[in-house]
C-alpha cells in the first residue's frame, strides 16, 4: 500500500476542484475531473455517467451551494484511490427548495494521464444537517 502523503494531498485537491466546479458550474473543469467512465449514484439511488450527469447540472437540475467533506478517509493503492467520509451538501433538484444533506460518500479516484479523475461516486443520505 501506498500512502505517499503528496498523493493523499493531491486527491484532496482533487476532491476540492470537483466541488468548486460543482457549485460554479464549471463545466470545462468538470469534464477534465471526471473520468469518461463515471459512475455518478445520488444518495436517492440515480445512477448517472459522463454525459448525462454533465447535462444535468449543466440544465441546473443539480444547484449545489455548499459542499464540504469531513471526517475523510484515503487509502491509495498505485493509480487507485478510495475516499470516504461525511458530506455536508446544500443542494436544490430540479427547481426545488435548497436542502442541506448529510451524506455518507465513497469516491474512487483513478489516475488518468498523471490525473487523478473521479471514477465512482455513491452517497447514502445520513439525516439532516
Amino acid at each position: 500500500m501506498s500512502q505517499n502523503s503528496s498523493e493523499v494531498g493531491a486527491v484532496r485537491a482533487a476532491e476540492r476542484a470537483l466541488y468548486d466546479a460543482m457549485i460554479a458550474v464549471d463545466l470545462g473543469a468538470l469534464e477534465e475531473i471526471l473520468s469518461a467512465d463515471l459512475s455518478y449514484i445520488h444518495s436517492t439511488a440515480v445512477a448517472e455517467g459522463k454525459a448525462e450527469y454533465l447535462e444535468r447540472v449543466k440544465a441546473r437540475h443539480y444547484d449545489y451551494s455548499s459542499i464540504e467533506s469531513r471526517d475523510v478517509t484515503i487509502r491509495i493503492r498505485d493509480d487507485l484511490a478510495v475516499m470516504d467520509g461525511t458530506l455536508d451538501m446544500g443542494v436544490a433538484t430540479a427547481g426545488g427548495p435548497d436542502l442541506m444533506m448529510k451524506l455518507l460518500f465513497v469516491l474512487i479516484w483513478t489516475k488518468q494521464d498523471g490525473r487523478w479523475r473521479l471514477s465512482l461516486r455513491q452517497s447514502t443520505n445520513a439525516g439532516a444537517v
